[in-house]
């Protein structure tokens, strides 16, 4: 079997959804240009002698069928390859980073989409932080005590886990609740856990925008409204997306991630606007990409691809 050169890191293909996945499309075009491509899970990845190497699947695709099918797996040090897509979708758990500080050990050839040492250091829901009044306010505890006391004084706030995605555990909670006390402390794990507590934006029942950044550049966005009765806008929690405008507010905040992004080498992101607010800043997995192809017509995969290939480099001795 020819070696792959895109290797996709994600999770175990039964879980993928095939209509809305982002790094299937991502896949389809990479072979449509000839190019090898693989993919492998967390479990398949291991450091050996030094250096990043895991056990990889070929793929290809079948007409009229939406996922892919893989081949026998091969044995394959890891930096005879151009690019890997880390797109193993969160909990950014233990398992989650060990695999990124095995990624962090490939050499500076091989193109990381999104780079191990960038998804290590970062939390999605930490990023925004980084820019002053950038986010809503915000706090971030263990403490059931401390998160019941900002919602108190707030009056109504969004919890969520720092390390889950796709509205994975997120509640809003107010003011008085009886029940507030106990669901913070089974929310931590009775002071375990790390919860952000943020202050609710009314405006969010309208939804909130994806802005997906390409090397710091737009490539495209899309709204996402969430379901009657529901604040999460997430599509895999029964939100859908709707085409939008992008406002003078949006291309600001872009523009103000911008240099940050491309520092920290971080190639493709989603950012989550609701007015002008940022709630976080999405660099393990970003999505929507199909949802937002399907409602312009474009195909974003394509200039990833572009993007990509303009910047891979031939390996060490190779030049």
């Amino acid at each position: 079997m020819p070696t792959p050169v895109s290797l996709f890191v994600i999770d175990p293909p039964e879980r993928l959804d095939p209509p809305t996945d982002t790094s299937l499309a991502l896949m389809r075009a990479s072979l449509g240009r000839g190019h090898r491509v693989g993919y492998c899970t967390l479990a398949d990845l291991r450091l050996q002698d030094e250096r990043p190497w895991g056990r990889v699947r070929p793929i290809r695709f079948v007409a009229g069928e939406e996922l892919f099918r893989a081949g026998a797996a091969q044995d394959l040090d890891l930096s005879e390859l151009a690019v890997v897509y880390m797109r193993k979708d969160p909990p950014v758990d233990a398992a989650y980073l060990q695999a990124c500080a095995i990624l962090d050990r490939l050499p500076p050839w091989v193109l990381q989409v999104n780079p191990a040492r960038a998804l290590k250091l970062h939390g999605e829901k930490f990023i925004p932080l980084y820019f002053p009044g950038l986010m809503p306010e915000t706090l971030i505890s263990a403490a059931p005590a401390d998160l019941l006391a900002f919602v108190d004084r707030i009056g109504k706030a969004v919890i969520k886990p720092l390390d889950e995605c796709s509205g994975r555990g997120v509640f809003v909670l107010e003011r008085h609740d009886p029940q507030g006390e106990q669901k913070l402390a089974e929310a931590t794990v009775a002071g375990s856990t790390f919860m952000q507590a943020q202050r609710f934006l009314p405006e969010i029942v309208e939804g909130d925008k994806r802005v997906l950044l390409l090397g710091g550049e737009i490539l495209g966005w899309v709204r996402r409204v969430p379901p009657a009765g529901s604040f999460r806008s997430n599509v895999n929690a029964g939100g859908c997306c709707v085409p939008c405008e992008l406002t003078d507010v949006d291309r600001s905040i872009a523009a103000r991630l911008r240099p940050w992004l491309v520092a920290e080498e971080i190639h493709l992101a989603g950012v989550d606007i609701v007015g002008d607010k940022v709630l976080e800043v999405n660099i393990t997995s970003p999505s929507c990409l199909r949802e937002i192809n399907q409602l312009t017509g474009a195909a974003l995969e394509e200039r990833i691809l572009d993007y990509v290939v303009s910047r891979c480099r031939p390996p060490q001795g190779t030049e």
